[in-house]
Formats: C-alpha cells, structure tokens, sequence
C-alpha cells in the first residue's frame, strides 16, 4: 500500500541502488501519479494511471501481463492484500477489487472521487476516502462504516497502533476516527491537509499542511509543535529509523526537509526550483537499510541522497516525479514518471 504499510513509514529492509542502473523502462497507457504496488511473490507490479486503467507489469521484463479499465483517472495507491487481491479508487466514484489475473471481483460505488490510496487495517477491513468521506468496507466489499468529514480528503487514511483512522481534509482539520465511525477527536490547524500523516513509532502523528508547515500531534490530537519548513506540504509524509520527519516541499525552494522529533530542522536538500510556488516534492523519501534516501521531484528526475546529505545519483526520467518511489527487496527500485514511464532500477 501507500508507503508500505498503514502507518505510512516509507522505510524499505533492503539496500537499495548504489548507481543508476536501469533494468527496464516500460510504458503505459497514461501518466502515473500514483505510487507502484508489488504482489506478495513480487512478480507483478501494479500501476495505476489517469488514463483510468489498473495495469499489472511482469517484474522481469516491465511486460504488460493485464490492464483493466476502472472509468476514470486512477490517482489512488493499489493496495495489495496477503492474499493478492488488489484494491484500487479512481475517479469514477468506485473503489474496485481485483483478482491477480485482472478478474474484476467486486465495485463499491462512492459519493466522489477515490482518489486516495487504500490501507489495511488490522482487522482486515480496507479503509479508503472518497470525496469528504472515509469508508472501511470488509473483503467482500459491503460498507462497515462511513465517516464524513467537513470538506474534502486527499490524504490516504494513517491508521495508529490502537486502531485510530487518521485523515486530513481541506477544512483544515485533521480527524481521528474510532470503532464504528465515530469521530475520536479533531483539530484545526489553519490550512489544508492534504498529505497523509505518518504515524510515528511512539504513537505521535505528524502532518504537513499548505500553511508550509510539518505538525506534529499526540494521541489525543493535541498539537505538540508546529515546524516552519519553507513551502507547501502536500505528499505524504515519512519517518526515518532515527525519528527524523521527513518532508518534502514545494517552492519557491523545493526541498527535502528532516525534522527531528522536538520540531527542530536537522537538515534539508535542495533542488533547483523555478521560483513557483506549485513547483517542488511531492512527498516524503524512501529510507533504505543504509538510511540512503529515495525519492522523485518536479525536475523530472529521481534522486538517492546519502545519510550525509549528498547526493549519491540522480536519474533523469523525461517527466515529473510525484509518485512515490518503491523498493523491492532485493533493493531494486521503481519509479513512475508522469509521461507513463515505468522504470526498474537494479540493485
């Protein structure tokens, strides 16, 4: 799922590319804005793109094994369950299940747009926003609950420890929702959230909002500290092994920004912005064994920055990075351009 898991950590077991070295670049039928899935045997990759299609790659070779057609623009993470049926939204008010050949199993209609990426929650229940409400639905695809918040969530919902369904919305809040949809508690920190929070290993909650700021709050939804970082914060977030948020940010200087965990900045690195404010990196980095970090940006390139903020390599893809990156475990990297580029980095 989206950053790996529910908690949203984008940390990666392996040790990931040392140099640039392509294994394979395969096409799609549109632009990929979403991050790239693996099946549990990792044999297939699954890409959704906003030419509306869920298309499952070969691993090998990036050959088109399937593609389904889901009706509208896929900007939603495919969640890929222990058992491999693959859950993904799109902008066609559904969120549809799939078998690992492409057989279609089930599609729940929405009142919007699923447009964020889906997450399992210890239960089994899948958890996804659509439009300003967040459904957990079970396997077979019938509703257990709908929460529905005040304005619109992109965030893909961050589940805690306890169970608690963490989302921000353009209301400027940030909600925790408990058993059974209700609401836990809310806070309002002045400026949309539209990055999901990631959920840090002693429970706190860290977001960023469009106020260029990275939050970070309890349990309880009490906001310990509010960290300035320079731009919009609008991807989602990741937390490296040391407890370093990790952020990234748009102009006017597109920035990957480490925040340790008493709100003080630790570092950042810089990319060459064009001054714009809706220029920059669309979320936070993948953290390799190494504590290298991985991830794309709007200058059309991925790049990997070593523990001492330099960089290690950086690869020119042709088109836009948003999406965030994925690592295999064997360390192989995969990276989706916005020209519906697929490319696998080897280790």
């Amino acid at each position: 799922m989206v950053h790996g898991g529910p908690r949203h950590l984008h940390r990666s077991a392996a040790r990931g590319p040392h140099t640039a070295k392509v294994g394979w670049r395969a096409k799609v039928d549109g632009a990929v804005a979403a991050q790239v899935t693996v099946s549990p045997d990792e044999r297939t990759l699954y890409v959704g793109t906003l030419a509306g299609s869920l298309v499952a790659l070969a691993r090998e070779d990036g050959k088109q094994r399937w593609s389904v057609a889901l009706g509208e623009r896929v900007y939603s993470t495919p969640l890929v369950a222990d058992d491999g049926t693959v859950y993904a939204g799109s902008d066609a008010k559904k969120l549809t299940a799939l078998s690992s050949e492409g057989a279609v199993l089930w599609r729940l209609e929405v009142d919007g747009e699923a447009d964020s990426g889906p997450v399992l929650a210890k239960d089994g229940t899948i958890v996804f926003a659509a439009g300003s409400s967040v459904h957990c639905v079970r396997r077979g695809g019938d509703v257990a609950w709908r929460f529905t918040a005040r304005g619109k969530v992109f965030t893909s919902p961050a589940i805690t420890e306890e169970g608690l369904v963490v989302v921000g919305s353009q209301d400027d809040h940030v909600d925790a929702i408990g058993a059974g949809g209700a609401l836990a508690w809310s806070v309002d920190l002045g400026a949309d959230v539209d990055g999901a929070a990631v959920v840090g290993d002693d429970g706190a909650i860290y977001v960023g909002t469009d106020k260029d700021e990275v939050v970070r709050l309890d349990g309880h939804g009490k906001i310990v500290w509010r960290t300035t970082v320079g731009g919009y914060v609008r991807g989602v977030l990741s937390l490296a092994r040391n407890g370093d948020v990790l952020a990234g940010t748009y102009g006017p200087v597109p920035r990957v920004v480490r925040v340790a965990p008493d709100g003080t900045i630790r570092g950042a690195f810089a990319i060459k912005g064009t001054g714009a404010r809706e220029f920059g990196i669309h979320g936070g980095p993948l953290e390799d064994a190494e504590g290298t970090l991985f991830f794309g940006a709007q200058d059309d390139s991925a790049y990997a920055i070593d523990t001492e903020g330099a960089v290690r390599w950086r690869f020119e893809t042709g088109a836009d990075v948003d999406a965030p990156l994925s690592m295999l475990s064997d360390g192989s990297l995969v990276v989706a351009s916005e020209d519906g580029t697929i490319t696998m980095l080897l280790p």
